[in-house]
């Protein structure tokens, strides 16, 4: 009751419109081929998770389908062989299983107690504790993105590189013009899923009233993994200016971000 009080309470920072123009403008500078691919793609990966992760298909993964289902996250490409090695194939799919359709808590068996519907927190810190071979935060990633990919219409996309209350970090932090300091991030952006949605539902509202029109959640991916790809770059080239040319463009870690590939070609 408290975290709800909390949550109903929150107000969130309200963003820049000149900034979320600029940087809708930068993208769409990239080109509507661009634009277009990787919206599809984006599009094509939440299929992919929607199929290979239903309710029915679920249990009857092999270690090669995990790994294709892990090589399409961020936070679990590089460490996918020793995720399932660690974890164990029949444990992650029932962490999985657990995450994205075990709902319900409370209750003995179902019987004599008012069940309660499991938070965000409570569905991802679970998965997070059954998961090895990557720390807790990339685990945590993990479980966010596939909450949102299977289910788009339903769950935001939460990850580190979106949002971090801990460090106030993210790109998030650029649609604002002051940087959040000293908790002052987590009173703006909010520290609990229900507060950043808000957040991030804002800028959904936004890119419509800038003219995106397109369904769900998937356009503001690509809006805030091109913000934060951006940022990256920069920062790169301005500290080690001698590695221009050796590290991929912000278009092409943005999709990397979102776990849909592409080829690299270096200048």
């Amino acid at each position: 009751m408290a975290e709800e009080k909390r949550t109903e309470s929150f107000k969130p920072a309200t963003l820049d419109d000149a900034l979320i123009r600029d940087y809708l403008v930068k993208i769409l500078s990239e080109g509507e081929d661009f634009v277009q691919e990787f919206y599809q793609d984006l599009l094509e990966k939440s299929l992919f998770f929607q199929e290979k992760l239903s309710k029915d298909k679920l249990p009857s993964l092999t270690e090669e389908d995990l790994e294709k289902i892990l090589e399409r996250i961020f936070a679990s490409r590089r460490k996918r062989k020793k995720i399932i090695e660690e974890t164990g194939a029949d444990k992650l799919k029932e962490a999985i299983s657990d995450l994205l359709y075990g709902d319900e808590k409370g209750g003995f068996l179902g019987i004599g107690k008012k069940k309660q519907i499991r938070s965000w927190e409570e569905k991802v810190n679970e998965f997070a504790g059954l998961i090895r071979g990557v720390d807790r935060k990339a685990a945590k990633d993990i479980a966010a993105e596939i909450l949102h990919f299977t289910f788009p219409d339903r769950y935001i996309l939460w990850t580190s590189w979106v949002w971090d209350p801990e460090t106030e970090t993210g790109a998030i932090v650029f649609l604002k013009e002051e940087p959040p300091t000293g908790g002052r991030g987590r009173r703006m952006y909010g520290e609990t899923y229900n507060q950043f949605k808000k957040v991030y539902e804002q800028i959904a509202e936004k890119l419509s009233e800038f003219g995106i029109k397109v369904k769900g959640y998937l356009f503001v991916d690509i809006f805030l993994a091109m913000i934060y790809a951006t940022y990256v770059d920069y920062m790169t080239l301005s500290t080690m200016h001698s590695a221009k040319g050796f590290f991929p463009p912000a278009s092409v870690m943005a999709r990397r971000l979102l776990g849909v590939h592409a080829p690299v070609e270096y200048t």
